[in-house]
């Protein structure tokens, strides 16, 4: 028997929804707010949430990772009167377990309710084997659910893809991944799909007999063979030249590996983890990618946030971190100044969490003999990129005005539409605030569509705006973020 909170501000669905969880035998507990929501989900006790988008205080897809901190860590399913492809995307993205239209038929809510409980249940028993590794976990329910896959995972030989920007820790996640798994006491093999030569690739991956090629002096094992037993880490995997991806798959289906120049076939026995910063949907569409190799590349996915995507880890990862350096110079650990936290949490942190970690190792050492921290110690585009984002956002009081100017006669009335602005040689009109600011919006939407081109990841990094956020931007001014002739950018398939 399960535990339902319904979210819903129409009563009438409330009421209904609620009716047809206690004729399939469990609890129902309907609320109006998404307030009432989150309070009634901090009780504990939920297994389910169905939970409403568009509510009188806010937007349900919001309040997903709030919902999945609750005590109970219920399976949040997203019910909309209001669906489209990209709050299903954004839903699925944040964690919900199924999105559903309104309104729903008894024998879909039956099915997914009656899974959604099953599925819970199967997770239920306490899972005594541990998953150790270098990191530190945050808080954020995207990160902690992706350790939890990565422990689950690496009982297993299926082939892992890890998705994540550059600096999310993408090989240290796989390394621990190797580390906990029954093939720990043999190799780790990462290469670096970016930086294989061209010329001799298939040689680096395969290995190649005495003669294959000008300067093959001598028969050599490829690094698949290096990872027998062990774990193979393809890093990049989406800058693997196509004709390599061919002969690779070949490798993982018949699990045998040919060396270049060789007649011969020899057993390979790897465990395949492959990472990517890219979009490798969209490289299969534009041809780059072999849509069979990331079938198989897809045996469990595990997509790593950013650091913009969990700003509350910030000071978490930045105090372990801190500690971390302080112990290993022999100082004393070092407190944080009200400034420097806020500079912190202001910068954006485009390299996740390497640039973190190299930017306290500098920062602790330029600090020295310092208890406390400043702005001052951090890297100097640190301060820079975060004082230009507080411009015009600073607190406004009374202005300091020079004693010379303080008689100055008053200025002219400004009409609510626009305003005269009047001096010796000067008179012109501008448009509100409002207007200005909205045809800036318009500019700036216009020229991000153009450098991104239906890239949505590319666009929200560079834009520093939320997928939610983007969108209703884009909407407001009547603009897609696709180029393509069907009106569907690549990304967003």
């Amino acid at each position: 028997m399960g535990n339902v909170l319904i979210i819903d501000d129409d009563q009438k669905i409330g009421a209904a929804l609620s009716r047809v969880v206690s004729r399939l035998g469990h609890y129902a507990t309907a609320v109006n707010t998404l307030a009432e929501g989150r309070h009634q989900a901090g009780r504990g006790g939920y297994d389910i949430v169905f939970l409403d988008v568009r509510m009188p205080d806010g937007n349900g897809l919001d309040a997903i990772g709030d919902l999945q901190q609750s005590p109970s860590s219920p399976e949040i399913v997203v019910i909309t009167g209001w669906g489209d492809p990209d709050g299903a995307e954004q839903a699925m993205r944040r964690g919900a377990w199924d999105y559903i239209e309104k309104p729903p038929s008894l024998k879909t809510m039956s099915q997914t309710l009656s899974r959604a409980l099953a599925y819970r249940q199967s997770q239920s028993s306490p899972d005594p084997w541990a998953f150790k590794w270098d990191g530190i976990p945050g808080e954020n329910p995207k990160r902690i659910k992706c350790l939890h896959v990565a422990a689950k995972t690496a009982k297993s030989d299926a082939n892992t893809l890890i998705i994540g920007e550059t600096g999310t820790g993408k090989e240290l996640l796989a390394r621990a991944i190797h580390q906990n798994s029954p093939r720990a006491d043999h190799a780790f093999v990462v290469v670096d799909c970016a930086s294989l030569p061209e010329t001799i690739v298939e040689s680096v991956l395969f290995g190649n007999v005495k003669g294959a090629y000008t300067g093959a002096d001598r028969q050599r094992d490829g690094l698949l063979l290096q990872a027998q037993d062990g774990t193979l880490f393809l890093d990049e995997i989406g800058e693997l030249p196509l004709n390599v991806q061919k002969t690779f798959l070949r490798v993982l289906q018949e699990r045998m590996v040919r060396p270049v120049g060789g007649s011969t076939e020899r057993p390979c026995r790897f465990r395949l983890v492959a990472a990517t910063n890219r979009d490798l949907d969209a490289m299969v569409d534009a041809g780059l990618f072999r849509q069979d190799l990331l079938f198989r590349l897809r045996g469990a996915v595990i997509e790593l946030p950013t650091l913009a995507e969990h700003k509350n880890d910030i000071l978490l990862f930045a105090n372990y971190y801190v500690r971390q350096f302080c112990e290993r110079q022999g100082l004393p650990v070092k407190t944080f100044s009200e400034d420097f936290t806020t500079a912190l949490l202001a910068y954006p942190w485009p390299g996740n969490i390497r640039e973190l970690v190299n930017t306290f190792d500098g920062v602790v050492a330029l600090a020295a003999e310092s208890p406390e921290l400043y702005p001052i110690h951090l890297p100097v585009h640190i301060r820079v990129r975060v004082a230009r984002s507080q411009v015009g956002e600073r607190e406004t009081g009374p202005e300091i005005v020079p004693e010379t100017t303080r008689t100055a006669s008053p200025a002219p009335l400004i009409s609510p539409g626009s305003a005269v602005v009047d001096g010796p040689d000067l008179a012109m009109t501008l448009p509100t605030i409002k207007t200005f600011r909205r045809e800036q919006d318009a500019v700036y939407l216009k020229r991000l569509v153009d450098l991104c081109r239906g890239d949505v990841k590319s666009a929200m990094s560079m834009s520093g705006l939320s997928r939610s956020r983007l969108y209703a931007l884009l909407k407001e001014h009547d603009m897609r973020l696709g180029i393509p002739e069907n009106g569907v950018s690549s990304s967003e398939h």
